[in-house]
């Protein structure tokens, strides 16, 4: 009997400890649905030749969920309220209901990926959605990944301070050091090596917070299952290292998009880069730790010069030392326009390499470059551009597309599915389903999976809702082209805007009439779901797409009446054209997701002291608007991150344009015209330091009815 009692005590304990394992998932659930806290039990199994999987149990009152990983637990948790509670947390708002009874599950379920990778995030993340992130959003963030089942991310933060403290040991000064590190909305660019210095120089108090900032984050990365990809080492220097160190065997790399000064490259070949790399990796362990088993960091990225360069030699150099102070780690390199060159993967340790396929929602790189020749790779997607929040994307081929992957003679260097989207916010579907594309079976019903999306979207399935959602699946979320139709209004003016951005699309890639159909059957099913913040945003948005895409035709015939010099016809078109961008600001100005003063509120709440929040407000501002360099008005860059918010139309746009027709009418009446510094305005707006709402006010309903009788005439 005693033996007995012993072992059931050791059996429990063991348990216990296996259990403890998913503690962290534990919290995870007491932060976002804390109604479900002592509700879900976990137990560590070990589930062979399955990778990471799970099991859904009902046990009593009580859910029990099996997994081997951290991270298939967390995303069981997330796989159980869609498909049972039919609730969910996006990045447009959440649809969670707290609930006393645990919603039944009738039958044990088990559910397994064969992708040893999730990946997330684009360098550029960094800064169209997580610029002024504080800690706050970033456990809501990682909570997020964690539920989505994304186990390696990009964590650049905080490598301000490895080269605050590398270059200063090389000699740099202060002001020269602040020179080279970027303001907080443009450290994207200057990790990739597109531009130094630019939107700085940032405070010893912004960099430290970095740091803190990053620590907390990688600490809880590893708590939830999720590996970071911190930033490699891979010789771009400050252009003036040549100055400094004249013998070194330094390379510039002229100029980026927009005329920006791109950091130069120092050859791996030479001592200096030794010595670089060692101060380097020494001040990432010494801040982030040894337990790193990821490196980002690109070569000749969007250009630059290998001219005199070993391409082969330079990239295996890089990664060995790279393997000297992290040993075994890997080196994830963007599979971007010609990106990595054939010749730099023929110089290095294929099995140390992990290549992002960026654009998979609209090219097969993977394919045509034969898996990246026989190099590991991620099978992603980016699906939205600068922050826009044009409604995009082709939901079949995310579906689809990573199954066809990896079932093809490629598929044996797949190692995984990821979302590498340039801001995270809009097209919440877009990257919903592209996660739970790892884990789902080849050949899934498009019809069952919208079907289910309505449901654990907007809390309950509707007849109506779902005929309008084939609409925008046979329309604009069936576009493989993902710059998507940008916004009309937000072009800066000429008498021949045909995109808003430079690399933008110059037309709608659908049918327009279908998302207008759309949008009469979510006002339809609208009294079913009045109490849905999903489905007020869902509804604002597609009335915002709706509303700039007849903005396109307005405007196409406004300028035929005005090269017709038919006066009457062109004030007809322009009167309305302005009354367009009015009521788009009124009707996004209802949705604190589509308003301007929120992303200006949290710029300034960033900075520490008077002059950070005015350096971070002027980022924030730059950014969405001209983007830089301030010298040059032609920058290709204008207009990259347009954002068709509510606040930004009408403080912004609605000027621009009202300025264009005051010109237009001055020619028209014969009289002398300047033509309009466009610039100038732009820079003067970013200088201001006004506020606006960051709630939104009106009846959202009221004001979708005024798009649609406005469409309708």
């Amino acid at each position: 009997m005693k033996k007995i009692l012993i072992l059931m005590i050791a059996c429990l304990a063991y348990c216990q400890v296996r259990a403890q394992e998913y503690s962290q998932v534990q919290q995870l659930i007491s932060r976002e649905f804390p109604f479900l806290k002592g509700k879900i039990q976990f137990r560590k199994i070990a589930i062979k030749d399955k990778g990471d999987a799970f099991r859904l149990y009902q046990h009593g009152s009580s859910l029990l969920i099996e997994a081997n990983t951290v991270s298939a637990a967390a995303y069981a948790v997330n796989y159980y309220l869609k498909n049972y509670g039919h609730m969910s947390l996006s990045h447009y708002g959440d649809n969670i209901k707290s609930i006393a009874k645990l919603p039944a599950v009738p039958d044990a379920v088990s559910v397994n990926t064969p992708f040893q990778i999730r990946y997330a995030l684009n360098y550029c993340t960094y800064n169209y959605t997580y610029s002024f992130y504080n800690w706050k959003d970033w456990e809501r963030e990682l909570d997020w990944m964690a539920l989505n089942g994304v186990n390696t991310m990009l964590a650049p933060i905080g490598t301000e301070k490895v080269w605050q403290k590398m270059l200063t040991n090389l000699g740099y000064t202060d002001k020269e050091v602040r020179a080279y590190i970027p303001g907080p909305g443009f450290n994207a660019w200057w990790l990739m090596g597109n531009m130094e210095g630019w939107g700085g120089s940032v405070s010893d108090g912004m960099i430290n917070k970095w740091v803190l900032l990053q620590q907390k984050i990688l600490k809880r990365m590893k708590e939830l299952g999720i590996q970071p990809v911190l930033q490699a080492f891979t010789g771009l220097v400050p252009d003036n290292l040549a100055v400094k160190y004249p013998k070194a065997k330094i390379i510039r790399q002229g100029k980026w998009a927009g005329g920006f000064q791109r950091p130069a490259f120092l050859a791996p070949s030479d001592s200096l880069f030794i010595k670089m790399a060692r101060q380097y990796y020494s001040e990432m362990k010494a801040l982030y730790g040894n337990d790193i088993h990821y490196f980002g960091g690109d070569l000749f990225h969007e250009g630059g010069k290998a001219t005199g360069i070993d391409v082969p030699v330079a990239a295996g150099d890089i990664q060995k030392i790279m393997q000297q102070y992290y040993p075994n780690s890997t080196w994830v390199l963007q599979g971007w326009q010609d990106n990595p060159r054939k010749e730099l993967l023929a110089g290095l340790k294929k099995e140390n390499v992990l290549i992002l396929d960026l654009k998979g929602e609209e090219f097969n790189e993977w394919e045509s470059r034969n898996a990246f020749e026989g190099t590991p790779y991620v099978w992603a997607s980016v699906n939205d551009w600068g922050g826009k929040i044009t409604m995009i994307g082709d939901l079949k081929r995310l579906v689809s597309e990573p199954h066809r992957a990896y079932a093809s003679a490629q598929g044996k260097w797949m190692k995984g599915i990821g979302i590498i989207p340039e801001s995270i916010t809009a097209n919440p579907v877009a990257f919903d389903l592209a996660l739970q594309t790892a884990w789902s079976e080849p050949g899934t019903d498009m019809e069952n999976v919208i079907k289910k999306y309505i449901s654990y979207r907007y809390g309950a399935y509707n007849k109506d809702v779902d005929e309008g959602w084939r609409l925008l699946l046979n329309s604009l979320y069936g576009v493989t082209d993902s710059k998507g139709a940008e916004a009309i209004f937000c072009a800066r003016p000429s008498e021949n805007v045909t995109n808003t951005s430079t690399w933008g699309s110059d037309s709608i890639q659908y049918d327009a009439q279908k998302p207008v159909r759309a949008l009469m059957l979510f006002r339809k099913a609208a009294t079913r779901f009045q109490n849905s913040a999903t489905y007020k945003i869902d509804m604002v948005d597609l009335a915002r797409q709706v509303m700039s895409n007849q903005g396109r035709i307005v405007y196409a015939n406004c300028m035929k009446a005005y090269k017709a010099k038919d006066v009457k016809t062109y004030q007809k078109w322009r009167d309305l054209f302005l009354q367009m961008i009015r009521l788009q600001n009124e009707l996004l100005n209802t949705e604190p997701n589509f308003m301007l003063g929120p992303w200006l509120e949290q710029a300034k709440a960033y900075g520490i002291t008077p002059e950070d929040k005015k350096l971070c407000e002027w980022n924030a501002r730059v950014q969405i608007t001209y983007w830089g360099p301030d010298y040059n008005p032609n920058t290709d860059l204008h207009e990259y991150a347009n954002k068709e918010w509510g606040g930004m139309l009408d403080s912004f746009y609605l000027p621009r344009w009202e300025m264009f027709f005051q010109e237009l009418n001055n020619r028209l009446k014969g009289q002398s015209a300047t033509t309009v510094d466009y610039f100038t305005f732009e820079k003067n707006w970013a200088w201001q330091q006004n506020s606006y709402p960051t709630k939104g006010t009106g009846s959202y309903l009221t004001e979708v009815d005024r798009v649609i009788k406005l469409i309708s005439q």
